[in-house]
């Protein structure tokens, strides 16, 4: 795969004002910067760096936590949880998701493959750049749930004035259904 020309990616600001979501582990916070070679946008040459993954919607929070996993337990819902943020200042991204990211090499394979080198490659070279990246949800078909990958120093960050304070709940019960009915997750109830 030809690397991304970094230079003529379309940027986009998101608005102070704008609602992210993420699913996550109840037991830990929704601040976690990886910096592992498990995330796609994760830079993996810049020391220190990670990327804290959040979602536009929060259909599309649920699909990037749960991914191909179908079959879900009340146990594997429950054990998570889904937090909001309101954006409290601009936050500038490479915009993957926008048509002409194409001109600068951005393809599915990139966004959506099963190779993440390129796409940490990437990440590696928007750092001091972007504040993270704007992408299509890989595991959403239709192809309009998209994601942020926030950019930050690795690891749970203590606490800043830089990033929003979540708002942190179970997972409404409303939102199962529509993972239910608009992509077919699976809910069973827990073995006793």
């Amino acid at each position: 795969m030809k690397a991304v020309d970094v230079g003529r990616l379309p940027g986009r600001t998101l608005k102070a004002g704008s609602t992210l979501y993420r699913i996550h582990r109840a037991r830990h916070g929704a601040w976690y910067f990886d910096a592992s070679q498990r995330g796609r946008f994760n830079p993996t040459g810049s020391a220190g760096r990670g990327t804290c993954y959040w979602a536009e919607d929060p259909l599309g929070a649920w699909v990037e936590a749960f991914r191909t996993l179908m079959t879900l337990t009340t146990d594997d819902v429950e054990a998570r949880a889904l937090s909001t943020i309101v954006l409290p200042r601009e936050l500038k991204v490479a915009d993957l998701a926008a048509k002409r990211a194409l001109a600068a090499g951005v393809t599915v394979a990139l966004t959506g493959g099963p190779d993440y080198r390129p796409a940490q490659a990437l990440a590696d070279g928007l750092q001091g750049r972007k504040d993270g990246v704007r992408y299509r949800v890989s595991h959403d078909l239709s192809g309009k749930l998209t994601a942020v990958g926030w950019f930050g120093d690795a690891a749970a960050p203590r606490r800043s004035a830089r990033l929003p304070k979540p708002k942190t709940a179970a997972i409404p019960e409303d939102l199962a259904d529509a993972a239910r009915r608009e992509f077919g997750y699976v809910i069973v109830p827990a073995p006793v």
